[in-house]
């Protein structure tokens, strides 16, 4: 039996209220905490208990091996947490190490999906999702809360790897299935994942109303990180409806939020994304906006985040062509393009637009257009998506700036194109479901 309820039976057996067994030895909010698993005793307290209820130092002590790979474990998620993947992984790595040969118990389980997160969070995404799958299949009595965690990080992985219709799928199965069962936050965070991925697919109709729905919820459990994660996401699409008002009044919600959930690792994209959209305000504040954008850019990199910081460095070099200060717009185009992965293309591609704009600006003509047909490659190897459809907008509007108006023409009709396919696809895939 693990301490708390062990402790309980032991304090009702002696007769005991827990501010009688606290009296002089701790507090009885303590006491309570300890009985219910959300606090650990350190070994003088667990003496002094085992004294209190006159019972032998045997009966009261913890299983030092199993209260260490739950630290270990502990550790691991809050290294995963806050970003830092090596600690993640080496502490995984530790739990799954002193568990039972051959068996995944309850913490192996649990480690097992850390160490899938870290990879995801490295861009590599060969097999996770199959991976994943396979430890929701094999585990059907985990905790709801340990499934919860498998299942929306399936789809998570869907969003990040661009495989947004797998996402949609499965996010959409899961939360008939499963949304009555696990815990309200975890849900929150489903939907989130899943109206992320229909966004991203071009159907910001469903995306609006899931994540309408995850914002009701969280604010009826009051969960610090659901909060973060409702707004953050609602606060995307009031942007692409082109309600820059009401976007930037819901970060800053989600910004609120972030500092009482701790989540340090989230404010600088918060931060960029709020910035971005103050750029779109009549008489926008550019001085306000760089300095933001360059806290977030230097967080980001501290974290080691190069997408994020990538599109921080969009955001810096805007504000700079905006400014007329056309050396240092591409200084920071040259800056994300270098500390980008390859196999990175989504920000890859706007910064090659940015820098065909910049060039153009400079007259340096077949240096703008080689960024820009940079661009073309990156994307036409690429699935249709609405993110895609959004791109190619990008490059049209780069056209225009250039003067190519049949490029531009083809490049609107190219956007066009492949937000109708995504779309199409979006319907199918609803047909399906249904």
């Amino acid at each position: 039996m693990e301490f708390g309820p062990k402790l309980r039976e032991l304090r009702e057996q002696a007769g005991l209220t827990q501010y009688e067994l606290a009296e002089g030895i701790a507090a009885s909010s303590f006491i309570s905490l300890l009985e219910a698993g959300k606090r650990k005793p350190k070994s003088e307290l667990v003496t002094k208990l085992a004294a209190r209820l006159g019972v032998a130092l045997e009966e009261l002590s913890v299983d030092q091996g199993a209260q260490e790979r739950e630290l270990n474990l502990n550790t691991a998620k809050v290294a995963l947490s806050s970003g830092d993947l090596e600690i993640a992984e080496e502490f995984s790595q530790k739990v799954l190490e002193s568990g039972p040969h051959g068996v995944l118990d309850a913490a192996s389980l649990a480690a097992s999906v850390v160490l899938l997160q870290v990879k995801a969070r490295r861009f590599s995404f060969d097999g996770v999702v199959d991976e994943l799958e396979q430890l929701f299949k094999d585990h059907p009595q985990a905790v709801p809360e340990l499934r919860a965690r498998i299942g929306n990080e399936i789809v998570r992985v869907c969003l990040r790897s661009g495989n947004f219709a797998f996402g949609v799928q499965r996010g959409e199965a899961l939360l008939m299935k499963y949304a009555a069962e696990w815990p309200e936050p975890e849900v929150v965070e489903l939907m989130v994942q899943l109206g992320s991925c229909h966004y991203h697919r071009g159907d910001v109709a469903r995306a609006n109303e899931v994540v309408g729905r995850a914002l009701k919820l969280a604010e009826k459990c009051k969960s610090p990180r659901a909060m973060v994660q409702s707004y953050w996401q609602a606060s995307v699409i009031s942007a692409s409806r082109g309600d820059v008002t009401l976007a930037l009044s819901q970060i800053s919600e989600a910004m609120h939020w972030t500092k009482l959930a701790e989540l340090n690792q989230v404010l600088p994209i918060l931060n960029d994304n709020a910035a971005k959209w103050m750029l779109d305000l009549p008489h926008a504040d550019l001085e306000k906006i760089h300095k933001l954008a360059e806290s977030a850019y230097l967080d980001l990199a501290s974290q080691n985040n190069p997408g994020p910081a990538a599109n921080t460095c969009i955001t810096l070099s805007e504000v700079e062509l905006r400014k007329g200060n056309l050396e240092e717009a591409q200084k920071y185009v040259v800056r994300g393009l270098s500390e980008l992965p390859e196999d990175i293309s989504g920000p890859r591609i706007s910064l090659y637009c940015q820098s065909a704009k910049i060039l153009f600006r400079m007259d340096l003509r077949d240096e703008a257009n080689s960024q820009i047909e940079a661009a073309i490659r990156l994307l036409e190897s690429a699935d249709h998506s609405m993110d895609h459809s959004v791109l190619w907008g990008d490059i049209a509007r780069v056209f225009v700036a250039m003067g190519s108006k049949d490029r531009a023409i083809q490049a609107y009709e190219k956007a066009i194109s492949v937000g109708a396919a995504a779309s199409v696809e979006q319907i199918f895939l609803a047909e399906a479901n249904a």
